[in-house]
Formats: C-alpha cells, structure tokens, sequence
C-alpha cells in the first residue's frame, strides 16, 4: 500500500487498512526525538523482560497469571514499536476504525503492537484495582472509591 492509501474492509467507514507512518509517540504525537523514544522504549523493555524473568524464577504464584499475561503483552508490544523504530526510524499504522459518536470524529489509525500495549495496561489496571491487596493502606481501592 502506499504511503495514506485507504482499503475498505468492514463497511464502507467502520474499518479501513490506512499506511500511515508515524515518527512520534502516541496519536502521532511528536515528542522528546527519535533516540530518546527509542532508548526509553529499550529501557523499558529490558526492565519488563527482567520481572518476568523474576516471575518465572521465584516459581508459581510469584505474580497472578492476569498480571503475567498484562506484562508480556505489554513487553510484546513495546519490544514490535522498538524494533520499527530501530530499524526503520519510525511505526507503520494500518488499523484505522470509526466508532460514530465516540470523543472524536475517527480514532487515531494504529498498530497490533498498540493494541498489545494498551490491552496489556487495560488488564494490569484491572488487576490493580480489584484483585490486589494493599500492602500499605488499611482499606482497598474499591472501599476509597465507594466512600467519594
């Protein structure tokens, strides 16, 4: 495909294949450069790589698998972004999808290694607000919550 060309897929706007390239952050946001993304991006991987090495070595039930899977699709997905980045200087986008009358007019186009990202984060978020147990507060977030 070259570089904004557009393939209908589902419906005529619901869901398009569009090339775009991105050399930013997210939404094409651009910021910090190229190198910081990509040293942040490294940083951040091998830290990731490192506590579920930890994980895998202190045995089962060192982390609940939810927080097992949320870090390795997170690591998938940075480790997808770095290497584009790396090698190419930028991300390809081609997921483009119109959700009619939700924030904005067409949600930003993106990758699969976004979207592990973000699902990944989803499901961490989840995991922190109702499954874990403080170690240092006398009461749960969801105990906070329902006193607002």
């Amino acid at each position: 495909m070259a570089l904004g060309e557009s393939i209908p897929v589902l419906g005529r706007d619901f869901f398009r294949l569009t090339h775009v390239e991105n050399t930013g952050v997210a939404f094409g946001v651009q910021a910090f450069g190229m190198w910081f993304l990509i040293v942040f991006n490294a940083v951040a991987s091998a830290m990731l790589v490192y506590v579920l090495l930890k994980s895998q070595k202190a045995g089962p039930g060192r982390y609940p698998r939810l927080v097992e899977y949320a870090l390795a699709l997170i690591l998938g997905g940075a480790l997808g972004n770095l290497i584009d980045r790396a090698v190419f200087f930028r991300v390809t986008d081609f997921l483009d999808f119109d959700f009619p009358d939700f924030i904005m007019e067409r949600w930003p186009v993106f990758n699969v290694a976004d979207s592990a990202v973000t699902i990944g984060v989803t499901l961490w978020c989840v995991y922190l607000v109702f499954f874990s147990k403080p170690k240092t507060l006398s009461e749960s977030p969801i105990k906070r919550i329902k006193r607002m």
